[in-house]
C-alpha cells in the first residue's frame, strides 16, 4: 500500500479534516452539509505576489479503505485559479462594497493607503512596510468575505461530493519554478464541521467605561474577527463594533488574549456583554456566554494638603485643607505610622465629615516619630493623599523592663540569649548586662542598644566559676532606660575532666589481687571503673563498677587465676560524662593456685536485735594461718570486710543498711596455699 495512503487511513478516523505538509502555503477545510470548502493562504508576501500572477489549481483524491489500487488526482478547479482582474473587482462588487475597494486597491494600486472606511482594522496598521500591508490587507479581508477569497484565488468549494467520502485534496501552486504544494484530507463520514462559540469575556469595570477580554484560542477555536455586542437588561443586543474587529497590538498585554473598551458605558449602568468570532471561511459563529459589567467612578478627589501637626497641651492634632473640585466628597480619614515608610494604620473608624479640618490624636503611642496622612474618600470609595506629617511630643516615660529572659551555653563557651519583644512602639533596642554570680556588679556588654530580642556572648569555660548571670534592659529612642530584667543564671557546662584516681598499694595471692587507691578529689565524681588487662588474651576488660556514694578505697578481684600477669586501670567518670584514668597502671603477676580443700558448711545469720550478720564454718583438716571474709551486697562486687584467725566464726558489725547479703571465706595455709572462695547462702536483711 502507498505510504500517503497508509498514513491517511490511520489518522483519518479521528479528525474531520487533516492538513498533512504544506510549505508556503497554508490550507484549511469546512466540512458542510453538501460540500467541502477550500481555503488557502500563501504565507509569505513573495508567494501571494506569485499566486495572483500564476494562480492556483485543485485537485482531489477518493480515498476507498478497501481497495488497493493507488488513487488517482482529479483536477476540480479551472485550469487556472488565480485573482480577478480590476475591471471583474469593479463590475462585480457593489462600489460600497465594505472589503472589496481595498483589496483591489492592495493588488492593483500604485500606492496603498488605508481609508477611514478600514481605519478600525487595527491590526493591519502593524505592518513595517507597504507590501506587506496589501499582503495582510488582502488575506484579512478574505477571512471575512468568502466571495473576497473567491476574488483572490484563494477559495473552492467542492460540491461532487458523497456524505460519506473520504477525500484527499492537494492545492498547487502553478509558478513554473517552484510549484508549492498543499495537501489536506478530509472524512465526510464524521458530519458538517459545527463552528465553535468564542471563550467567554471578563469584564473590568474602568472609568466611564468597561474594558473587555477573551482567550485568542488556536486551531479549531481561532478567529480572525470579532462582533462585539451589548445588552441592557432584556433588550435586544446591539453591535458596538461597525466593522469586524482584529486585536490592534498587545503592546505591554499577553499577545494570548484579545482586548476591547467599550468607552460608551458611562456610570454604574450595568451592561451584558458577548462576542461572536469570524473564522477564516467567513463565517460568523454562535455568540460566547455573557457577562455582566459597568462603567464606574475611578477618579478621586483632590489631594488634601497637610498643613502640619502640632503639639496642643500635650496632644498632638493634625490639620489640613482640601482644594475645592470634589462635588462627591464623602469625607476624611486619618493614618498614622512610627516611621515615614512604616505602615499607616487608621486611627478612627468610619470617615470624618466632608467638613473636618484638623484631628486630634488619642492614640496611646504618642511618643517619639509620629507619622501621618490625611485621605480624602469621594461617594465613590476613590482616595486621594496628602503629603505626610509629622508630630513629636517629648518623651520622659522609660519602656518596662524586658521579660521572659532565657538562655543556653554550649560546649564551646557560646551563650545564646533570648527575650520577650517589649510592647512600646517607640523601643529603639536593648543592653544586655553580665556578672559572675546573682550579687556581684553587672557589666555592660552592649555599649549601643541594638534592636534584636537575640544575644550571643561567647565566655571561656576553662574556670572554677560554674555559673553565669545576665540581665536585660530596655532602651527607647530617647534613651530613656527600663529596669534591668530579672537575673537569668546559666550553669556553665563542664567540659574539665575529674582528677584522676591514684593507686596507692596492692597484694597479690594464688586466687586474689587486692588494690588500693586514694579516690578522686572532684566533687562531682560520679562512678568507678575497674579495668583489667591478661598479658595472654590482649584488651581491657572491665571486671567492677561502683558509684561515688559507696567510698571505696580498696577492691578485690577474685576472679584472677594464675600463672598470669595482670594490669589494672582505674578510671573515673563525673556528672558531666568527663573522665579520667589513673595516670599509671598497676602490673602484677598471679602464682599459680596450689589446690586446697573448700571451707565446709559456711552459714550466715542475721541477729535483727543486735544488727549484726553471725558467720560460722567448719574448719579443714589442715592447719590454717587464717581466715579472709568477704562481701557482697545486692549483686555488687565483693569486697574484703575482714580476718578471722584461730576461729571459724565472725561477726559482721558493718552492715550498710537493708537488702541481699552474700559472703564469701577463703583459708590461707601457713604455707601460703589458699583454698578456692566459697559462698554463703544470701540474706535479706530489712
Amino acid at each position: 500500500m502507498h505510504p500517503l495512503r497508509t498514513l491517511l487511513i490511520l489518522l483519518m478516523p479521528g479528525c474531520t479534516a487533516l492538513s498533512l505538509y504544506a510549505q508556503g502555503l497554508n490550507l484549511a477545510a469546512r466540512n458542510t452539509r453538501d460540500s467541502v470548502v477550500l481555503r488557502w493562504a500563501p504565507a509569505r508576501t513573495v508567494d501571494w505576489e506569485r499566486g495572483n500572477r500564476f494562480g492556483y489549481k485543485v485537485e482531489r483524491f477518493v480515498i476507498d479503505p478497501q481497495k488497493k489500487e493507488k488513487p488517482i488526482a482529479k483536477r476540480i478547479s479551472p485550469d487556472t485559479l488565480r485573482t480577478w482582474s480590476l475591471d471583474m473587482f469593479k463590475t462585480r462588487f457593489p462600489a460600497n462594497h465594505p472589503y472589496a475597494p481595498a483589496v483591489a486597491q492592495a493588488v492593483y494600486g500604485k500606492t496603498f493607503t488605508i481609508n477611514s472606511a478600514t481605519s478600525d482594522m487595527g491590526a493591519v496598521a502593524q505592518a513595517d512596510n507597504e507590501l506587506r500591508m496589501r499582503h495582510t490587507i488582502a488575506l484579512v479581508f478574505a477571512d471575512l468575505d468568502a466571495r473576497v477569497a473567491d476574488a483572490l484565488g484563494l477559495r473552492w468549494v467542492d460540491r461532487d461530493v458523497d456524505s460519506t467520502g473520504i477525500y484527499l485534496y492537494r492545492v498547487i501552486s502553478l509558478y513554473p519554478e517552484a510549484r508549492d504544494t498543499a495537501i489536506l484530507a478530509v472524512n465526510r463520514h464524521l458530519g458538517p464541521d459545527q463552528v465553535p462559540a468564542p471563550p467567554a469575556p471578563t469584564a473590568s469595570e474602568k472609568e466611564r467605561s468597561v474594558e473587555l477580554r477573551w482567550p485568542t484560542g488556536k486551531g479549531a477555536t481561532a478567529f480572525t474577527a470579532y462582533w462585539i455586542e451589548r445588552s441592557e437588561g432584556a433588550a435586544e443586543w446591539k453591535r458596538l463594533n461597525a466593522t469586524p474587529y482584529m486585536q490592534a497590538g498587545n503592546k505591554g498585554r499577553s499577545a494570548a488574549e484579545v482586548f476591547y473598551t467599550d468607552t460608551t458605558a458611562g456610570y454604574y449602568h450595568p451592561f451584558q456583554y458577548r462576542v461572536r468570532g469570524i473564522t477564516a471561511f467567513g463565517e460568523t459563529s454562535v455568540p460566547s456566554a455573557t457577562v455582566t459589567a459597568m462603567g464606574r467612578d475611578r477618579t478621586p478627589p483632590p489631594n488634601p494638603m497637610m498643613q502640619g501637626v502640632k503639639d496642643e497641651g500635650g496632644k498632638l492634632v493634625v490639620h489640613w485643607d482640601q482644594p475645592a473640585g470634589a462635588a462627591d466628597l464623602k469625607g476624611f480619614r486619618v493614618e498614622k505610622a512610627p516611621t515615614a515608610q512604616g505602615r499607616f494604620v487608621p486611627l478612627h473608624t468610619g470617615l470624618l465629615p466632608s467638613t473636618a479640618r484638623a484631628f486630634t490624636d488619642t492614640s496611646t503611642f504618642l511618643l517619639a516619630e509620629n507619622h501621618y496622612l490625611v485621605y480624602a474618600v469621594d461617594t465613590a470609595g476613590n482616595e486621594a493623599a496628602s503629603m505626610g506629617g509629622y508630630g513629636f511630643l517629648s518623651d520622659t516615660i522609660a519602656p518596662a523592663p524586658p521579660t521572659g529572659l532565657v538562655g543556653v551555653i554550649d560546649t564551646n563557651g557560646v551563650v545564646t540569649l533570648r527575650w520577650r519583644m517589649g510592647r512600646e512602639p517607640d523601643l529603639s533596642g536593648y543592653r544586655v548586662f553580665m556578672a559572675n554570680a546573682p550579687d556581684h556588679e553587672f557589666t555592660n556588654l552592649s555599649p549601643a542598644p541594638f534592636a534584636d530580642t537575640t544575644w550571643r556572648d561567647t565566655i571561656t569555660l576553662q574556670t572554677l566559676t560554674k555559673q553565669i548571670c545576665y540581665r536585660v534592659v530596655a532602651v527607647d529612642r530617647n534613651f530613656n532606660h527600663s529596669g534591668m530584667s530579672g537575673v537569668l543564671t546559666l550553669k556553665k557546662p563542664d567540659i574539665i575532666p575529674p582528677v584522676a584516681p591514684v593507686f596507692a598499694d596492692y597484694a597479690v595471692t594464688d586466687s586474689t589481687v587486692t588494690l588500693k587507691f586514694v579516690p578522686s578529689s572532684s566533687p562531682d565524681v560520679q562512678r568507678y571503673s575497674l579495668y583489667r588487662k591478661p598479658q595472654q588474651s590482649g584488651g581491657m576488660q572491665k571486671v567492677a563498677e561502683w558509684t561515688a556514694a559507696q567510698a571505696w578505697n580498696s577492691y578485690t578481684d577474685t576472679s584472677v587465676a594464675g600463672p598470669e600477669f595482670y594490669s589494672y586501670k582505674l578510671e573515673v567518670t563525673d556528672s558531666a560524662g568527663n573522665e579520667a584514668s589513673s595516670p599509671a597502671e598497676v602490673a602484677v603477676q598471679v602464682p599459680r593456685r596450689n589446690a586446697r580443700a573448700a571451707l565446709q558448711n559456711i552459714t550466715a545469720r542475721y541477729d535483727a536485735g543486735k544488727k549484726m550478720m553471725a558467720l560460722a564454718w567448719a574448719a579443714p583438716a589442715r592447719a590454717v594461718h587464717h581466715f579472709v571474709i568477704y562481701r557482697s551486697k545486692n549483686g555488687g562486687a565483693p569486697s574484703t570486710i575482714g580476718h578471722a584467725a584461730g576461729t571459724t566464726t565472725y561477726s559482721d558489725h558493718g552492715l550498710t543498711g537493708a537488702g541481699r547479703y552474700v559472703y564469701l571465706l577463703k583459708a590461707v595455709f601457713a604455707d601460703g596455699g589458699e583454698s578456692r572462695l566459697v559462698e554463703s547462702g544470701g540474706v535479706d536483711v530489712p
